[in-house]
């Protein structure tokens, strides 16, 4: 019985804490890392700066300084235009990034994967 015991005691400590991919796992720090955006309408990239900030290539953007992410575990929102649209997505990877944005004026679905 003690020779039984000897062996599965480190076979659980081994296996039974062994956890699946899980939060920790896919979470990073979005800092300082480029992505490409995509939705229905748009691809353009996506870099995570310091404190914050976002910097785009959307043909569109013409006010640079009023973009902001923040992030709390696999969540991550992105604002844009001084919140005018709210970006909600979760991490389903390190390379990826899904969820739903929303303005005054529509609701749609997008996609971001990881370049650097």
């Amino acid at each position: 019985m003690k020779q039984l015991l000897v062996l599965i005691i480190p076979c659980l400590l081994l296996f039974g804490c062994k956890t699946s991919k899980s939060i920790e796992a896919i979470n990073f720090a979005l800092q300082e890392t480029l992505w490409n955006y995509m939705d229905s309408d748009w691809t353009y990239q996506v870099r995570f700066e310091k404190n914050g900030l976002l910097v785009t290539t959307h043909p569109n953007d013409t006010s640079k300084d009023n973009d902001t992410w923040e992030q709390h575990g696999e969540e991550v929102i992105l604002k844009f235009n001084d919140g005018f649209s709210t970006y909600t997505g979760k991490m389903i990877s390190s390379n990826v990034i899904e969820g739903t944005a929303k303005s005054k004026y529509a609701t749609w679905k997008w996609r971001m994967e990881r370049i650097e």
